[in-house]
């Protein structure tokens, strides 16, 4: 369905958009971080879009159910997006550690496989080596989330460790939101298959 591969795409743009508003100079990234906000309306006229599209449709690729429920972990990859960035807006000066570019990393090349994946929902073989490799990247996600956690324990002040632990968090949320549609997708293929 070529409006799932255009939800997946706008939450790689928005992961994007998250990079920027990090990497930006605090005084510029406002903008930044309303581009991003309101990619949120865009994924949901999106989804709707899907759901109008599914209804009238005779035949659909997968299970109209499928479409709508990929269509919906994509949202929330999203909104979970937008709340690193939220947070990190919130939080005006915050201190990085290389844990929060790994993780971004992390969540680039989840997006990324996500875009090719929701391309290719009639290729199985190709599907489960999608499965596979977001599992292996949520786990080395755990990973840096854990570290991430430990290294914050006594290197700062107590509200700056709250800070980092909650940006953890919710960091870690956009990973497993990602892992969640590639575990939809697996379900897909043992039915499907």
């Amino acid at each position: 369905m070529d409006l799932l591969v255009e939800i997946a795409r706008e939450l790689r743009h928005g992961i994007n958009l998250l990079s920027e508003v990090i990497g930006t100079p605090e005084t510029e990234r406002e903008s930044l971080h309303q581009d991003l906000v309101g990619l949120e309306g865009t994924t949901m006229d999106l989804h709707a879009r899907l759901m109008t599209s599914i209804r009238s449709v005779f035949l659909t690729p997968l299970p109209r159910e499928d479409i709508y429920a990929l269509s919906q972990m994509l949202n929330r990859s999203l909104e979970h997006v937008v709340s690193v960035g939220d947070l990190f807006i919130a939080r005006g000066q915050q201190r990085l550690t290389r844990h929060t570019s790994d993780q971004l990393e992390i969540l680039g090349r989840q997006a990324d496989l996500t875009v090719d994946a929701m391309s290719r929902l009639d290729d199985f073989d190709a599907l489960e080596e999608y499965w596979g490799q977001m599992q292996r990247l949520t786990k080395q996600a755990q990973r840096t989330h854990r570290a991430w956690l430990t290294a914050s324990d006594g290197a700062f002040q107590p509200n700056l460790a709250h800070q980092q632990t909650q940006l953890s968090v919710t960091m870690m949320l956009a990973v497993e939101s990602l892992r969640e549609v590639a575990t939809a997708v697996g379900s897909i293929i043992v039915r499907e298959s």
